[in-house]
């Protein structure tokens, strides 16, 4: 089965499903100790997706929400859980969407940021990385869109964690001047490529831990944009160069 074939099929898969919708929370992040690891890059908004009930989806929340270290040890942890995952075929991943009870869209307002998204057997966690200017967020929440096999009892849970970007205060100001009607441009999606945000197979191949270990390093590299500049582009331009920037930086790359 080929790339293009599985991506059809796992589209057909999504219309025989019935849908849920619910909020995903989104907590401000603050990391304990940036000289070691953190969970989430300077930034980013990043969903973590779980199974409900399994608990680490609540672990993260309670480590981003307490300060207390605990989010040190739990991107060791995560980092662990993406290093064990393997490369699957394009008909693995289908059949691996196809048994899955639930499977999920992620959506900020209109805009479409993950879909096709599940949590691996063996890894029941998935962690999405969305580009982030520092911007405000209206709405103020993503949606998690379960698309669930008729009947099915169990479902998924998600939290997104925002780590604000460090912005001169030029820059700042920009994005705080941003008209309402486009703030959904404040958040975008994070790709290797420009069509891993729908492709199934992709989420359970190479970008597993490549995504990761990404995240957990420091973001060194300048971003700023000069004042001049700003000026001359305005604040909803300058956002989104500021966002663009961003998105080069996690890994945005055209081949």
């Amino acid at each position: 089965m080929d790339r293009s074939t599985a991506l059809q099929l796992a589209a057909d898969e999504l219309e025989q499903r019935e849908l849920r919708t619910s909020p995903i929370e989104i907590i401000d992040y603050v990391p304990t100790d940036p000289a070691r690891r953190i969970l989430t890059p300077p930034g980013t908004i990043m969903v973590f997706l779980g199974r409900a009930g399994e608990p680490m989806i609540d672990r993260i929340r309670e480590a981003v929400l307490e300060g207390n270290g605990e989010d040190v040890r739990l991107s060791e942890e995560i980092q662990e859980i993406f290093r064990a995952r393997e490369t699957v075929s394009h008909y693995r991943a289908y059949r691996l969407l196809c048994d899955a009870e639930s499977f999920a869209t992620i959506r900020y307002g209109a805009r479409t940021l993950a879909t096709h998204i599940f949590p691996a057997p063996g890894a029941d966690l998935v962690a999405i990385e969305n580009p982030y200017n520092g911007g405000r967020l209206s709405p103020e929440e993503l949606t998690l869109v379960e698309h669930l096999v008729p009947g099915a009892r169990g479902g998924l849970a998600a939290v997104a964690v925002r780590h604000m970007p460090p912005l001169t205060d030029a820059e700042r100001v920009a994005v705080e001047q941003v008209p309402d009607d486009q703030l959904e441009m404040n958040v975008t999606v994070r790709a290797d490529c420009c069509d891993t945000w729908t492709g199934f197979a992709q989420q359970l191949a190479q970008i597993t831990y490549a995504t990761y270990h990404c995240m957990v390093a420091p973001l060194q590299e300048e971003l700023s944009l000069p004042d001049d500049e700003i000026e001359r582009l305005g604040p909803a331009a300058s956002a989104r160069k500021l966002l663009n920037r961003r998105r080069d930086l996690l890994g945005h790359n055209h081949p």
